[in-house]
Order: structure tokens, then sequence, then C-alpha cells
């Protein structure tokens, strides 16, 4: 039976909401994003290291639902549905099996804080442990999610059956989004003193003959008296074009080299392509100054670390390398896109660096089609993160990082390997290609010699006919993790690749040769019967399946071969990388088995829980994920959850 309470100041405060149509003020939310692009439907939320609060304003007097879902479906989504009806708020606890009305869940592990309604919109306040041990519930925790949201201009009649909510018709839909993403800093700078420098394309075309196209800008940064911090960088985006600009490398280039600086109104080149200057070339080898990509927002770094820009070793140029996606080949694409770097000559603690780790980026990086979770990883040579410790004379401390794979990627993770154990630093099991962004570590992960770095990716190619190789274009693959730390060193790109006798050797091949490198022209030389046939022809004929996937990855990462590596650095350094880039094996080390905390648990709830009209909500912690025991040591930045309910698609 479900629970009914009503006060007279409530409803007074009920009464005084409709006559002024206003919402209550949501100021002690930490986080708030409009689900809908209408922005109709406005969840709030905060969270500590036991329980997430939400609260949502929708514009209807109807029911709401919210929900969380594997892959922005309905089946297998946890969701609440709730309503204001007669002065009481409800908020019932679902979950779906199928595209229709979900059931009530036995074990009502939402619990509602406080409702009402005015002449236009409904807002109930509501709460939910992160993990609830119910099996009908998704766990609230660093993943991706996909929200879920629904609501009808209708009250039901009961919650469920015929009277239950009626079908919210178009008004749905589904969105990532990440819940428990940690606060780096407040709005407002400690700095007094700060500029902003944009960094934008100028009116460039892009090309409708080819998906992917890769532009590329020098910018000449002002003349700075003194050495300056870099504390923010955000997305300028052209309106129309946020599809088309997927994302965007910014390098520092050499101090005291001559660099074609072009005229103001010309946009620019295609990189890497014969009309790009030569003396842009040489500006890859500078350090990593920014990197961005589809589905970011701004990032504003702590209070203790800045990028040092204008420095004595520092250019005034910057070249900024854009990728542009245009699968559907459509004309008349103009973009100014780029970035506005906040900088200020109050110089915090520490300078930042960014270092990628992953997968060597070529078409040697197979992924083999029909796998339901085929597993690549890549990680930074051992002898080259030593050398560049030893030449910066201390360890680095991770504060944070981005995960990047394309359109195949559905799981990745990066890990520490140290005395031959292994540590994990973020992890997302529903990576999603179209919301990447920067994941603040709860506590700063240190890098020693003798330390391995590891990412790993998974992709699901069910879908897939032919192998899809790694690649620069959005079709391509990617496996990369790109760490922001401090102090900053001279290393910044450090990668591995399978070694391509076994890569090539699953496909029959035995012995070839390889001109120009691991980017280069592939070569068979035997067996007799495949000479003559290009690398691509030999690994297409292999007959795929998900079994002979999962073989295939298990021969590269467990297999007696070792793996290629690379490593990249900056102008600054006296380091020697040729002779780093060695063949080692994968490394491997122990893993601690997560503790089940869930056992012994036994479920129990009722159906329905009711507030009255309003309510003053307790406190469910300061929102900031500051460390406390108990959770994870590393979690990152962006440690998702959405919560969601819809309810039955179409």
């Amino acid at each position: 039976m479900e629970k009914v309470v009503c006060c007279p100041f409530a409803l007074v405060l009920a009464a005084a909401l409709a006559l002024s149509g206003q919402l209550v003020d949501a100021d002690d939310f930490t986080h708030h994003e409009a689900l809908d692009e209408e922005g109709k439907f406005r969840l709030f939320w905060k969270f500590d290291d036991e329980k997430i609060e939400f609260e949502a304003q929708v514009q209807t007097t109807g029911w709401i639902g919210l929900g969380l879902s594997p892959n922005g479906g309905m089946p297998g989504s946890d969701i609440a549905i709730g309503w204001v009806k007669d002065g009481t708020a409800h908020l019932t606890d679902r979950y779906a099996e199928a595209k229709a009305l979900p059931p009530v869940d036995e074990s009502q592990d939402w619990e509602l804080v406080s409702g009402y309604e005015n002449a236009t919109h409904t807002v109930l306040r509501f709460n939910r442990k992160l993990m609830t041990c119910d099996d009908k519930d998704r766990v609230i925790n660093g993943d991706t999610m996909r929200v879920l949201w629904a609501w009808h201009d209708d009250d039901p009649e009961d919650e469920s059956g015929v009277n239950g909510p009626a079908y919210h018709g178009v008004n749905r839909g589904a969105r990532s989004t990440v819940l428990l993403s940690h606060i780096i800093a407040p709005p407002n700078f400690t700095e007094t003193n700060y500029t902003t420098v944009d960094l934008l394309m100028n009116n460039v075309s892009v090309p409708a003959y080819r998906d992917t196209t890769y532009w590329c800008r020098v910018f000449q940064l002002p003349e700075l008296a003194s050495k300056h911090h870099m504390i923010k960088y955000e997305p300028i985006i052209t309106p129309g074009n946020e599809g088309v600009v997927h994302h965007l490398l910014v390098y520092s280039c050499e101090k005291d080299k001559s660099v074609t600086f072009l005229p103001e109104e010309h946009p620019g080149h295609p990189c890497r392509s014969p009309n790009m200057p030569r003396d842009w070339w040489p500006c890859y080898g500078g350090s990593l100054v920014a990197a961005w990509a589809i589905g970011a927002e701004a990032l504003v770094y702590p209070e203790h670390v800045g990028f040092p820009i204008g420095g004595a070793d520092d250019s005034r140029y910057l070249l900024v390398e854009m990728h542009y996606d245009n699968p559907q080949l459509l004309s008349g694409i103009r973009d100014s896109s780029g970035l506005r770097l906040t900088l200020t000559p109050e110089l915090r603690d520490n300078d930042l660096g960014i270092l990628e780790v992953g997968v060597l980026v070529t078409k040697f990086h197979v992924v083999p089609p029909r796998a339901e979770g085929f597993v690549s990883a890549g990680f930074c040579n051992t002898n080259c993160m030593n050398a560049f410790l030893e030449e910066l004379g201390q360890p680095i401390h991770i504060i944070g990082l981005e995960l990047h794979s394309h359109l195949l990627g559905v799981k990745m993770s990066t890990r520490l390997i140290r005395n031959g154990t292994e540590i994990e630093i973020a992890r997302d099991d529903n990576y999603d290609f179209n919301l990447q962004f920067f994941r603040m570590l709860r506590e700063e992960v240190t890098v020693y010699p003798g330390d391995t770095l590891v990412t790993e990716c998974t992709y699901r190619s069910k879908q897939k006919d032919r192998i899809t190789y790694g690649g620069p274009g959005t079709p391509d693959e990617m496996c990369e993790t790109f760490f922001y730390y401090y102090p900053r060193f001279n290393l910044t790109f450090c990668d591995s690749l399978p070694n391509l006798y076994s890569t090539a050797g699953s496909a029959g091949v035995e012995n070839f040769d390889l001109d120009g490198g691991l980017r280069g022209d592939f070569v068979i030389k035997a067996p007799e019967r495949l000479v003559n046939k290009s690398y691509e022809e030999v690994m297409e004929a292999v007959p795929w399946t998900d079994e002979k996937a999962r073989h295939f990855s298990k021969s590269l990462l467990e297999g007696p071969l070792p793996f290629h590596t690379s490593c990249r650095a900056t102008h600054q350094s006296a380091v020697n990388t040729g002779p780093l880039a060695t063949t080692l094996p994968f490394p491997r080390g122990n893993r601690t088995a997560p503790e089940d905390i869930c056992s012994g648990r036994t479920a129990a709830g009722q159906a329905t829980t009711s507030v009255p009209v309003t309510g003053t909500p307790g406190p469910v912690g300061d929102g900031s994920g500051a460390s406390r025991p108990g959770l994870p040591a590393v979690i990152m930045l962006a440690c998702m959850v959405a919560l969601l309910l819809t309810v039955w698609e179409p």
C-alpha cells in the first residue's frame, strides 16, 4: 500500500508556485544538463561516495520518466517514473525487459525526497544508492551511460495496467552523459589576471569528396612579457558543425626556427600534404599543448597545475591539426571552429604535460569483422619511460586522462603495472565515441622508473563484413589514452604494435619485407601462393568469425613474439629515442579481484513511495567526489552514470 503524506505548509507553497509559474532554485546541486534539445527536460544532480540525488524539472503537468540504459534502448534499462497528483508526489522504481510499459520493481531503490508541480512544470527530487545489489538496477559507476528521458502530459490513474502511465509518444529520447564527473575547479579562477587567445580555423571549405580530412593551420601567440600558464581551454564550434568537427590536437613549434605564418585571411592547408609548408612539419615534434575530441566540453585544470606557454624554451607558434568527419560527403560546409585558451601570468606550482600511450596508428593494427568483443592493447616501452624520467630527475604524477577510440570501441581501460602488479587507473565498460571527455582522477597516480602504462580497447564489429584497420579517419580505429600529468617532461607519444609476424602469420604469411617502417609498404616474400598479394588482400581472405577473432586477439597479446615499440620526444630533449624503440613482450601483471559487496543482500521494498507536495531535501554530500575510504583509489573525472527513466519506445 502506498504511503501518502501531506502538510498545510507544503500545500500553501505549492499553490504559490503554481501561481508564479516558477521553479524551485536548484543552486544546491553541483551538476546540471538539459537532456533534450529544446531544454524541456532539465536534470540536476549531486553525489557522494554512496548515493546520488537528482532533481528533474520537466515542462509537463503529467508523468516524467528517467532511466539508465546499457545502449540507449529500453530493454535492460533501470527506470524511474513519477508524477504529482492532487498535491502528492509519487515515484516508482521500474525495470524494462522489452519496448513496453516497464513493470514495477519488487525492490524500490529510488527514494522520493520531494515533488511539486505548477501551471507548466513537474519537479521531482529523488535519490538512490550508487550500488543497490538489485539485479534489476544498473550500477552507477564510472562507465558512460545512456540516459533515457520521457514524459506525458497526463498523470496516470494507477501505477500499472491499463490505467498506468500512458505511452509517451514523441516525448522521449536518449543521451550519453556523465553523472559522477569530478568537480575540477570553481567557475571563477583564483587568478585575478588572465587573458584569452582564440585558435580558430578560418572559413575552411570541408571537402565533399572524402569522409575524413585533416586540416592544419599555424597560429602566432601574442607576445608575452613572461612565462604564462594555460589554466583552461574550451571548444568553439561553428553552429551546425557539431557533427563534422571530430577532434583536434595543438602542438608547439620549435623555438627560434623559421615557421611560415600565413595571412590572417588564409584558411590553412591539408595536413601532411605537399601543399603544407615544409617548416610546419617539425611542429609535430613539439609538446602536445591541448587535445580535444567530440563530446568534450571546457577543460579547467586543478589549481596546482597549468600548461606552460611563453617560457624561455617555448615558441610563439602553435600548429593546430583539425580532424573533419564528413561521412555523407556533404558539400558546402564551411568551418571556423577551434579552441579558446585562457592564459595567466600568475604561475601555478607545477607545469603540466600531455602524454599519449596506446596502439601505434597504422594499418597493421587490425580489428577483424564479426567479433562480439575483440581486445587490442598497447603499452609504453619501459626503456622509453625510464630514459625520460631520468632526464627529468623525478617521477611524474597523473591527474587525469582522455580515452580515445573510434566507432567500434565499446570498452576502454588504462592501467599501470608496477613490480608485477596491475593497478587500474580508469575504465569505461560502456564507451561512447560521441562522448569523449577528460576524466579527472580522484587520486593522482605517480609513475616511477620501471612502471609500465597500458591502454586496452575492446571492439564490437558484429555488423562488419570487412576488417577495420588502424588509421586517423573515423571509419578507421584507434586505441589511445592521453595522460595529463606534472611536472612536464619531454616524452609526448609512447606506443606499441603487435608483432607483424603474429598479425600477418594469422593469414598464412611466412616472410615479408617492410619498406618504410611500421607505416610503410608490406611486400610478401613467402609462401609462393601469397606473393604479389597485398597485405590487405591476405588479411581479408581469412574466414573471420567471432571465435577466430578471439583466438587472433589471444595470439597477439599472449603469443611468443614481442611487440614493436615507438616513442617520440620533444625538441627540448637530449634523449636519443632510436635505440629505445626495441621489441618487448606484452606486459602482464597480477590483478586483484574486486570485492563482492553484494553477497548476502536480500531485496525488499514497497511498490511506491509518496511525499508531500514539497519539502526540504537532506544533504547527500558536496558532490566534489573527494576520496573517502572504501572506494577505488582512482576513478576518473567523469565517473559516469546517468540515471534514467524512460518509458517504452515504439
